[in-house]
């Protein structure tokens, strides 16, 4: 099973055909933000050479910070968001032919779940491979005590059937606020929404996985005044049981420009915000990794397929955001 999760920033249909220089395209990895996306979710060998990511196309995609009309958290979705979808998913059933040519029941046919707005103009899509997985509910979600939404992105998710198998798991996707403040406090937006995240009635159940963007780490943590002292609030604390394979401290925020002053990854890297968390027993050795599409990047229309970032940061940076400020993170098992 191979779930992709990825932030696209405001993604909607015009944004799919946006295209990349020329100086860009002649690499190979794609002639636009769709072509882009479907190199990685789609296991396409532009990314074979990354350590830990295979070449099995997506199970399930998780698009987080996709564009619709309305602001009525639970309600159903306008705009151009499903023509969206629609767009992201007839590129991965094309694709799927392409992969198995002259297979007539190829293990790969992906549809979406028509979601629901989880904030301002904003909503979660999921897009999965029905030849493996059926949805057995969709929905977003409530803090379960209260019955309030949660602030300002409530969580969207589904719950899954494994086909031909009494296996079932949630995955559920998230977009936390931004930091704000000085460093003692700095974080303390992202992780008052992330505290909140047990009440939602996914993170109770067995196999569940959250992913998305958390705009913090495991690791991140403000400075709370408490009687008598201060105390330091982390992200998780209220979801024991949950972890990532994803190191504390893996940087997946993209910079609008390089750092020069920075070493590489930290000079077009800059904060630990993506990764899926899970409270999933996953069999055999998964693999979870926030996927580098800058510093990973492979002239693919050259001998060698040479990694490019050492001469070319600039256009890779400009390129890349294009698609988003975020790079995906991936898990498999």
């Amino acid at each position: 099973m191979k779930i992709v999760s990825w932030n696209l920033k405001n993604i909607g249909q015009t944004k799919l055909s946006n295209a990349f220089a020329a100086t860009y395209r002649a690499f190979g990895l794609g002639n636009n933000v769709l072509d882009f996306m479907m190199g990685l979710v789609m296991g396409r060998p532009r990314w074979n050479a990354v350590a830990g990511l295979t070449t099995n196309p997506a199970d399930i995609f998780v698009v987080i910070e996709l564009k619709t009309g309305g602001t009525g958290k639970g309600q159903g979705v306008s705009g151009t968001c499903l023509p969206t979808l629609q767009g992201i998913r007839s590129a991965m059933n094309t694709l799927v032919g392409q992969i198995y040519p002259n297979n007539n029941n190829p293990p790969y046919t992906y549809d979406y779940i028509t979601p629901q707005i989880v904030g301002y103009h904003e909503t979660v899509g999921i897009l999965y491979n029905t030849k493996r997985l059926k949805v057995l509910s969709a929905q977003a979600f409530r803090d379960h005590a209260s019955q309030k939404w949660i602030n300002p992105r409530t969580p969207y998710g589904a719950l899954f059937q494994v086909l031909n198998s009494t296996d079932s798991f949630q995955v559920v996707g998230i977009h936390a606020p931004p930091p704000k403040g000085a460093n003692g406090v700095k974080y303390r937006p992202p992780i008052e929404y992330c505290v909140k995240l047990p009440g939602i009635s996914p993170a109770s159940m067995t196999n569940t996985f959250i992913m998305g963007d958390f705009n913090c780490n495991p690791a991140s943590y403000y400075v709370k005044n408490i009687p008598g002292g201060t105390q330091n609030v982390f992200p998780f604390t209220g979801l024991p049981a949950y972890g990532t394979l994803v190191p504390n401290g893996t940087l997946s925020s993209v910079r609008t420009k390089p750092a020069n002053t920075q070493p590489p990854p930290a000079n077009y890297l800059s904060d630990a915000y993506d990764n899926i968390i899970y409270n999933a027993a996953l069999p055999g050795a998964p693999q979870e990794l926030v996927v580098d599409m800058i510093g990973k990047a492979r002239d693919m229309n050259t001998f060698g397929y040479p990694l490019l970032v050492g001469t070319n940061l600039v256009a890779l940076v400009n390129a890349y955001n294009k698609v988003s400020d975020h790079m995906p993170v991936v898990i498999e098992w």
